[in-house]
C-alpha cells in the first residue's frame, strides 16, 4: 500500500490550522477554577492519582453548564460538549418528572464545597424548590461505586479510639525505628484528622518519597522502607483494632440517613448521565459482623443489603486522615 505523502501533509496542515482554531475559542473563569475547550477531554480520563482533582473540574463544567456559563461556540465545534449539554438538560427533566414539577422556568447550581457537605450540588428550580445532588464519576449504578460514603473521625462510630490505638502501639515504635520526631499525643489525636498535619508533615513526606506511583517518589532507600513497612504496619493495626473493637450502629444509622436523605445521585458513565435515588431501608443497619483479615466490618441493613465497611488511612497508610469508607 502506497502513502500519499502529499495528502498526509495536507492533513496534517489541517489538523494544525484545527488546533490553532479551537486553542483560541477562549476561556471562563467559573467557581475559582478556569475552563477551556479541551477541558471536555476530562470526562474520558480515568487518573485515579489524580481523581479529586479531575472531579473537581468535571462537577464545574457541570455547573457551568447548567449556569449557562459556557461559551456557544464550544457547542458548535464539539459533538462531546453538545452531548454533555443534552445529558445534564435530560437529567434536570427527569429530576423534575419524579417530583412532580410540570413547568421549569428557571434554574440555578451551587456548589457545596469542603468535606463537611455531603453532597456536590444544590439546584434552585424555580426559586422554590431545592435538590440536593452528589455526582459520581465512571459509575453507571450506585453498586458499582468503589463508595458511597466516607465518613471522618470514624472512632465516635467505635466502641475504642483507633487513634490511640495506634499512637500507642504503632507509631511510637515507628518513629524510634526509621528516627522520625514523635509528636506529643494530645498534638497528634487533635491535627491528624486533616489531608496533611503539620505533626507528621515529615513522616508524610518520606512515606510518598518511597511510594513509586506517587509523584514524589525520591528513589531513597530509606524511604522506599519506610513507605513498605507503614503499608504493612497500617493493616496489622487495623486489623488488631477491628478483633477488639465493635461499631456502634444506632450512632453510625443515624450518621448514614442524615446524609443520604432527600439526596439524588447524577451518575455519569460512558457518555451517558443518569438519575438514581436511594432507598433509605437499604442503610439502616442490623447487624454488624467482623472480618479484621481485610480491614473491614460487613454490616446487614434491614432490607438484606450488604454494606462493606473499611477502615483506612486517607493520606498515606498509617499516616493521616483516618476514615471509613462504606460501599
Amino acid at each position: 500500500m502506497q502513502i500519499d505523502c502529499e495528502q498526509v501533509r495536507s492533513l496534517q496542515k489541517h489538523v494544525r490550522i484545527w488546533l490553532s482554531f479551537v486553542s483560541n475559542l477562549g476561556e471562563i473563569k467559573y467557581n475559582k477554577s478556569t475552563i477551556c475547550f479541551d477541558d471536555i477531554n476530562i470526562f474520558k480520563s480515568k487518573n485515579r492519582s489524580e481523581n479529586d482533582k479531575n472531579n473537581k473540574k468535571r462537577e464545574n463544567i457541570i455547573g457551568s453548564v447548567i449556569n449557562n456559563k459556557i461559551p456557544e461556540k464550544y457547542y458548535k465545534y464539539s459533538l462531546r460538549w453538545v452531548r454533555l449539554k443534552e445529558g445534564v438538560d435530560q437529567y434536570i427533566q427527569k429530576l423534575c418528572l419524579v417530583n412532580g414539577i410540570t413547568d421549569l422556568k428557571c434554574i440555578k447550581c451551587e456548589h457545596k464545597a469542603g468535606r463537611g457537605n455531603h453532597f456536590d450540588f444544590i439546584l434552585h428550580i424555580n426559586e422554590r424548590s431545592d435538590f440536593k445532588i452528589e455526582f459520581k464519576f465512571n459509575v453507571e449504578n450506585l453498586n458499582e461505586a468503589p463508595q458511597f460514603v466516607s465518613p471522618m473521625k470514624p472512632s465516635q462510630y467505635l466502641t475504642g479510639s483507633y487513634e490511640e490505638h495506634y499512637y500507642d502501639n504503632y507509631f511510637v515504635p515507628i518513629t524510634e525505628k526509621f528516627n522520625l520526631p514523635l509528636p506529643k499525643k494530645d498534638e497528634y489525636l487533635k491535627s491528624i484528622h486533616a489531608p496533611e498535619p503539620e505533626c507528621v508533615s515529615l513522616h508524610q513526606q518520606k512515606y510518598y518519597g518511597g511510594c513509586k506511583q506517587s509523584s514524589k517518589f525520591t528513589g531513597d532507600a530509606e524511604d522506599i522502607k519506610l513507605y513498605k513497612y507503614l503499608k504493612k504496619i497500617s493493616k496489622e493495626s487495623i486489623k488488631t483494632f477491628i478483633t477488639d473493637n465493635d461499631i456502634l450502629i444506632t450512632k453510625l444509622n443515624d450518621y448514614l440517613l442524615s446524609t443520604q436523605k432527600d439526596k439524588f445521585y447524577m451518575l455519569y458513565k460512558n457518555s451517558k448521565i443518569s438519575l438514581q435515588t436511594i432507598n433509605l431501608d437499604d442503610y439502616i443497619i442490623t447487624e454488624i459482623k467482623k472480618d479484621p483479615r481485610y480491614s473491614r466490618y460487613i454490616a446487614r441493613t434491614k432490607t438484606g443489603n450488604k454494606l462493606k465497611i473499611l477502615l483506612r488511612s486517607k493520606n498515606g497508610n498509617g499516616i493521616a486522615f483516618p476514615s471509613f469508607q462504606i460501599s
